[in-house]
């Protein structure tokens, strides 16, 4: 069963968006979706999280439909975890009470659970040394470790990372780009990882989805996508 699946998607703004999109995301991968500005890349990843309604369509995940003509399931009740390009982290809130706000919104209100599962969540990203510390004490580094440790603090077995190391510099990138991987494996996670840089991703990867203008050019396997481009476009774009 796919984690998650998008049959004959469109939106539309001012201009088609997205343009008759069919994607299947099986579960504990990684997926990359590369595109140019503009090629609708967020917008992807705001309908699958239910942030942003198509115009037609439907969406299921985890085999379940949460959009179609007639179904519309909100999206806190998806089990979707959405890091954005700019995180989000809220500035009065340290590091445990990030996580503490994530568990109270989910019914955990014992206090030794709660003191519990923020430990074991900040460890996994290798902030446990950090759990006082506001957003402003942190380096890029370690509040993208947050606002993963943040949605991993909600169960969400489906994350979705927008842009998520763009800003960073290439070492630390590298560095997280692995601690991702082993986050992925250790915690049997779907990851949906979208980038306009091909050398973001093409290394970690298990399928490359290639977007320009709201159409799916190719799919397939990081080697298959570099050593068969479709066309010119994809051809160029993965110059990495």
């Amino acid at each position: 069963m796919e984690a998650i699946k998008l049959s004959n998607v469109s939106k539309y703004f001012e201009k088609e968006i997205l343009s008759n999109v069919f994607l299947d995301i099986e579960n504990n991968k990684i997926v990359g979706i590369l595109g140019p500005s503009g090629s609708g890349k967020t917008t992807l990843l705001r309908i699958i999280s239910g942030l942003e309604v198509p115009d037609k369509g439907a969406i299921f995940i985890t085999g379940e439909c949460v959009y179609s003509e007639k179904i519309f399931v909100e999206p806190e009740k998806r089990n979707i975890g959405f890091v954005f390009q700019d995180l989000g982290l809220w500035p009065h809130m340290n590091a445990e009470e990030h996580l503490d706000f994530v568990l109270e919104a989910k019914g955990i209100t014992n206090s030794e659970q709660k003191e519990k599962e923020i430990k074991k969540t900040l460890k996994l990203v290798n902030l446990d040394k950090y759990s006082k510390s506001y957003p402003h004490q942190l380096s890029g580094g370690e509040k993208q470790r947050l606002a993963i440790a943040r949605v991993l603090a909600q169960d969400s077995k489906i994350l979705l990372l927008d842009e998520p190391f763009s800003n960073l510099d290439p070492v630390l990138k590298k560095e997280l780009k692995k601690e991702l991987v082993s986050l992925q494996k250790k915690m049997k996670l779907t990851i949906v990882y979208i980038t306009h840089n091909p050398s973001e991703i093409f290394d970690i990867a298990d399928k490359i989805v290639i977007l320009k203008e709201g159409k799916i050019l190719q799919e397939g396997k990081p080697k298959e996508v570099l050593k068969k481009p479709k066309n010119d476009f994809v051809r160029k774009f993965l110059e990495i």
